[in-house]
């Protein structure tokens, strides 16, 4: 069986500046903590905490005067706030993309409606939200549009500013986008697709792919919203797509061993996921 791997596939550079950062900090550091997982990635996650980092779900479980780590994805301004108030040393890993996002809509919020693009329990979004204020909405889907000019009604507000989760999917970012300017069509919309390059590369670069050769396995988290749009993307052209988060779980999968298969991965997954994947498939 012929392997293609994809070129994008893997860490993005916001991941990869995370867990770099991450291990240059406890090499040096003890009782160093990181508030929720660090990147989607169980595996990233495990050698990070067998070197010692503490992953930990509220600021409450970080004792004063510790050095806590805020994740890739992001944090909302009010956890700045609680970091500062317990004197904690906070070593800021977000990615410098969502950093951009904070930066626009605590600009934009003075005189705008905010809406976020996006999945609502996704961590970057809920720090999104965070930063955009009482007067922002998160929009899932066309279903939340009635519901969002509901809130932007209550408002005095003439203008909307759009976002986007940064791994949203970009097709369905646009068709969002087209049923906002029409329902807003009495506000001054303006919207920036704020989708990472990289994530929207990635996407484009497995929709070729699942064109081209029609069998696919997919290599991510189970909480990473990235992979899972690349798996949406891959099963627009093919069937065969295999979503698995490590090479075990292609053992109990019975795939088809005539021709070539595709190998893309999230920006959350190693390259050792990667490699173990391509070898257990070139050795099928």
């Amino acid at each position: 069986m012929e392997v293609v791997v994809g070129k994008l596939a893997g860490f993005c550079f916001g991941v990869n500046h995370a867990v770099v950062e991450a291990n240059k900090l406890i090499d040096n550091e003890k009782n160093v903590y990181c508030l929720g997982e660090i990147v989607h990635n169980a595996q990233v996650i495990e050698k990070l905490e067998a070197k010692g980092m503490k992953t930990v779900e509220s600021l409450d479980e970080v004792p004063d005067g510790s050095t806590v780590i805020f994740r890739a994805h992001g944090e909302a301004e009010s956890v700045y706030k609680k970091a500062e108030s317990k004197n904690l040393k906070v070593v800021d890993l977000t990615c410098g993309k969502v950093k951009a996002i904070h930066i626009k809509v605590s600009r934009n919020k003075v005189d705008s409606f905010i809406i976020i693009i996006g999945k609502k329990t996704h961590p970057e979004v809920i720090g999104i939200k965070g930063f955009a204020g009482e007067n922002s909405f998160v929009i899932q889907s066309e279903d939340d549009i009635l519901d969002a000019y509901m809130e932007y009604e209550k408002t005095n507000l003439g203008k909307v500013f759009v976002v986007s989760q940064t791994t949203f999917s970009s097709a369905r970012f646009d068709d969002i986008r087209e049923e906002i300017e029409t329902n807003f069509c009495e506000a001054e919309v303006v919207v920036d697709k704020t989708i990472c390059d990289a994530t929207e590369n990635r996407q484009l670069e497995t929709r070729q792919l699942a064109k081209e050769i029609h069998k696919m396995v997919v290599i991510g988290g189970k909480n990473s919203s990235n992979t899972k749009e690349l798996v949406n993307v891959a099963k627009e052209f093919t069937e065969d797509v295999y979503s698995v988060e490590t090479v075990k779980d292609l053992e109990n999968i019975t795939i088809n061993k005539d021709g070539k298969i595709a190998v893309m991965a999230g920006a959350s997954t190693p390259k050792e996921s990667i490699e173990d994947v391509k070898k257990y498939l070139e050795n099928l």
